[in-house]
């Protein structure tokens, strides 16, 4: 096979030489690496302060994306899009404004060039591609449109899943909008949904996991965990590999199931236990799906990849960031709250290059700056952030190409669909053509 890869810079640089310890991220100190055998975490640099700066920041990164990806959708590995807007017009898909919209994190569905939403009522919408609405449904009562219902969806083949905060379920015909079936939960289900032959799996509010019927919306099977009175305010992951179903839940834990049965396969807590606050505080990314290895991070400086068979720890970084990580062949990529880029080798976790893509922000306005999630194609990087803003970074050399404004208030992250960007408002949808 073709190397997929091309560091410009030979990354042989990086294993012969001691890391810079300036920026408090390594020392000179290097932990012997520990295997799955005995069950230790594999810590690639002992930590002093965590006080991020540039490494290697004038390292040349070219990446080439090769391989197959298998895990695009249930593994929440999207890596790399093709991207075809040129920024030079935009068109809008509108609908009554969302209350509260910078509280939760809204997910768009594409089906072919068709895109469906939710307004602030509960009606669901199916837009062509020339934004004009095909249909519109709301299933909801009267005194249930005043509680301003959020909901999520994923399809399946010609149906639409909906879940929502009041504790409903039920299934759509997305080509009419046509109810299904409906259910109601004992709770509000609180992380993505994952649908597979004919059946999905949620965690709820509960800390319980269910895994239910698509065809009528009975439940198989169910996982209860110890419940919590204060749960983090961050949706939960959930990917499915070829034997089973794994998700973080509210306690700080990554929990692999059977997904014929719900037998617990394994369990790994992320933090310390007892620690009721802390967790409530910790806000991990979604997890990423790549081979027999599950990738994510979290908002305590905490960069794991865990081996789906047995949940061990293959190695950890010191690195926060909420934001779903991009694995492209073995190239991981992630950003700071604080804007930093980081470029990993996924075996290893071992940094080949962090670049300050804020550099010319001056600190009191980059503090107010958020990044609410990014996408990227072979050789960019596209962020948004809480002031309305795409960022264009290139990743060869982690420079801004192109600053972007769709809007004064927060958008969502960047949705690709036929090649193009989408973003949501509180109001509507932006095509960025």
């Amino acid at each position: 096979m073709i190397k997929s890869i091309f560091i410009i810079l030979s990354i042989l640089i990086l294993s012969s030489c001691s890391f810079d310890t300036k920026s408090g991220i390594w020392t000179k100190e290097k932990i012997a690496l520990n295997d799955k055998e005995n069950n230790q975490i594999k810590e690639l640099f002992k930590k002093e302060v965590l006080n991020e700066n540039e490494f290697n920041p004038n390292l040349k990164v070219v990446i080439k994306n090769s391989s197959e990806n298998k895990n695009k959708y249930n593994g929440n590995n999207f890596g790399v899009f093709t991207v075809n807007s040129n920024f030079k017009e935009i068109s809008k898909y509108s609908f009554s404004k969302i209350e509260y919209f910078d509280q939760f994190e809204p997910e768009a569905v594409f089906i072919d060039k068709d895109l469906i939403f939710f307004d602030k009522r509960g009606s669901i919408i199916k837009f062509d591609h020339k934004s004009k609405i095909e249909w519109k449904v709301n299933y909801y009562t009267k005194k249930e449109k005043k509680l301003l219902p959020i909901l999520k969806f994923e399809k399946s083949g010609k149906n639409l899943l909906v879940t929502d905060n009041l504790a409903k379920i039920y299934l759509l015909n997305a080509s009419n909008g046509k109810l299904i079936w409906q259910k109601e939960h004992d709770v509000s289900l609180i992380s993505q949904l994952k649908i597979e032959n004919n059946k999905f799996y949620v965690l709820d509010a509960n800390n319980t996991f269910s895994c239910y019927s698509l065809l009528d919306g009975q439940k198989i099977w169910q996982f209860k965990a110890e419940k919590k009175l204060i749960n983090s305010q961050k949706q939960t992951s959930v990917v499915i590999n070829d034997d089973s179903v794994i998700f973080n839940n509210t306690k700080g834990e990554i929990i692999s199931l059977n997904k014929i049965d719900g037998n617990l396969n394994w369990l790994t807590p992320t933090i310390e236990y007892g620690e009721s606050l802390q967790s409530f505080l910790v806000k991990n990314s979604d997890l990423v799906l790549d081979e027999n290895d599950i990738y994510f991070s979290n908002n305590q400086n905490s960069f794991f990849s865990l081996d789906t068979n047995l949940g061990l720890i293959n190695w950890k970084q010191d690195i926060s960031s909420i934001l779903r990580p991009v694995i492209i062949d073995n190239i991981i990529l992630t950003i700071s709250p604080k804007g930093y880029l980081y470029i990993l080798e996924k075996n290893s976790g071992n940094v080949i290059r962090i670049t300050d893509i804020f550099y010319n922000i001056k600190s009191k306005n980059r503090k107010k700056i958020e990044i609410n999630g990014f996408i990227t194609s072979s050789d960019k990087i596209y962020l948004s952030t809480n002031n309305g803003k795409i960022i264009k970074i290139n990743i060869e050399n982690g420079n801004i190409d192109l600053v972007y404004r769709v809007s004064r208030s927060k958008i969502s992250k960047p949705y690709v669909n036929n090649g193009k960007i989408y973003i949501i408002k509180d109001n509507g949808i932006v095509k960025i053509n």
